[in-house]
């Protein structure tokens, strides 16, 4: 037994020390270890050089903001010590289903990372004793039986959200960092959901602005698009010519996903993997973009056809959008420019949608009030800038020239 004396913290950026001495049965684990090599924003790394963290530092980030947090709410008789407990133990292992290269394999696997951590979690479930939790209480957080899992995962002001973006601005240097002590200082837990004072109603608008600004600069940058769909198009390859099993993905870490295409005897997985280690990434040829958004493309100067489709095209397009089948459309591509299949792809953005901020709910003395109804004007302003973001492009490794120059051809096929 350690003595009272006995220390043991983990420092991680922007400058915190987070205490584990409870929890090391957990941070110890085999699981728990592979999210060192896990990158949080996945293939982004091309695009931004300082996005080297990583989902082990993400985790430690939550639980210290989960844990903090809950402790004002025991202070605020609105949980007792076990649910503090479980819940900052949640936000620990809320990220751990998660597969090599962010949700990359996702679309290639039979379920997603939240369902992989849901069936995964009992392996932790000893470590998680050890560490004073209740595995069954945590069970029901991840398979979202209880609402207290809104802590840590709701879409506004949970602290995963607050986590990942003041970590993310933090290391790819784009935006404002958050005021997370405002918003957890004067948010609360009522009737389910996590409720914000009005007092701090500015700082929970400004997560969701930074949001936003976020999703345009960093996660729905083009370059970043391209360079994830290149790299869900090699693992699709992997799968097939090294005999993996799909679900055996969410067992791998980045490097081992990146060393099993190293050591592939396949020639086209070989010449794959060294065109993105040297970031030779497929260029745009080809834009599909809303007619009244056909202008927010920034050419350059490039040989980039932009077409303007209505919003038929991408609803229809959404539905054949599947890695399979962008593979069969490439493969038509193909033939038509005369250039290998493997040097295509089609990174669609179907849905920018998903990335609207949801209802923040506020209260005033008690009295609880949703924003969408009081600012409707204010969610309608930031679902409108995400309608810039509707697009499918069509690249290549090479001569973009091929696809400029058949952009006719080629819609004749995307729109079939």
């Amino acid at each position: 037994m350690e003595s009272g004396h006995y220390k043991k913290y983990i420092r991680i950026p922007p400058g915190v020390s987070i205490d584990v001495r409870n929890i090391l049965p957990i941070i110890n684990h085999p699981l728990f270890q592979r999210l060192l090599h896990v990158g949080q924003l996945g293939t982004t790394l091309s695009v931004f050089p300082g996005a080297t963290h990583n989902r082990f530092e993400h985790a430690l980030g939550v639980y210290h903001k989960t844990r903090n947090f809950c402790q004002r709410l025991i202070t605020d008789y609105i949980l007792n010590h076990k649910e503090a407990l479980n819940i900052s133990l949640f936000g620990l292992l809320h990220d751990i289903g998660h597969g090599p290269f962010s949700h990359v394999i996702e679309e290639l696997t039979p379920y997603d990372h939240d369902k992989n951590g849901a069936r995964i979690i009992k392996s932790l479930k000893t470590a998680i004793t050890k560490s004073g939790g209740d595995y069954n209480f945590i069970l029901t957080l991840f398979n979202r039986k209880n609402s207290l899992y809104r802590i840590v995962m709701d879409r506004n002001i949970g602290t995963d959200k607050l986590d990942y973006l003041e970590r993310d601005t933090y290391h790819t240097g784009f935006g404002q960092r958050p005021d997370v002590e405002t918003i957890l200082d004067y948010s609360t837990f009522m009737d389910g959901n996590m409720v914000i004072d009005k007092k701090a109603l500015e700082a929970a608008k400004q997560i969701q602005r930074l949001y936003i600004y976020m999703y345009k600069e960093v996660y729905l940058h083009k370059s970043t698009l391209i360079s994830q769909r290149f790299m869900q198009k090699i693992i699709a390859r992997l799968i097939l010519k090294e005999k993996i099993k799909p679900p055996d993905l969410w067992k791998m870490n980045d490097h081992q996903i990146m060393a099993r295409i190293f050591l592939s005897e396949d020639a086209v997985l070989r010449w794959q993997y060294q065109a993105l280690v040297e970031r030779n990434l497929p260029r745009t040829g080809l834009v599909v973009r809303l007619k009244s958004r056909r202008i927010r493309e920034r050419i350059a100067g490039k040989n980039i056809k932009v077409v303007g489709e209505d919003v038929n095209f991408f609803e229809k397009f959404a539905k054949r959008n599947s890695p399979a089948n962008l593979e069969k459309l490439e493969s038509q591509i193909s033939k038509i420019i005369g250039a290998d299949s493997f040097k295509i792809v089609i990174v669609p953005i179907l849905n920018p949608w998903r990335f609207e901020p949801q209802d923040i709910v506020y209260h005033d003395n008690g009295e609880v009030m949703s924003l969408k109804k009081t600012h409707k004007e204010y969610f309608e302003s930031m679902k409108s800038e995400l309608e810039d973001y509707l697009a499918v492009r069509v690249c290549i490794i090479g001569d973009r020239n091929l696809i400029f120059e058949n952009a006719d051809k080629i819609m004749s096929v995307l729109k079939k």
